[in-house]
């Protein structure tokens, strides 16, 4: 018995363009993301819960 596959999408004409600029775009910007904010109130928990024990 054959099972159909689907085909993959294929992007193409101005809206593949513009995929392709976002996906460089993020990329170049993916280690700008500051998440020292977060790491100080996750460490504060943490010591939080290491102090009651």
């Amino acid at each position: 018995m054959a099972v159909h596959m689907k085909s993959i999408p294929t992007l193409r004409g101005q809206v593949g363009s513009r995929f392709i600029a976002m996906s460089e775009e993020n990329f170049r910007r993916r280690g700008s993301v500051d998440f020292s904010k977060e790491a100080a109130n996750s460490r504060a928990i943490l010591e939080k819960k290491s102090n009651k024990n």
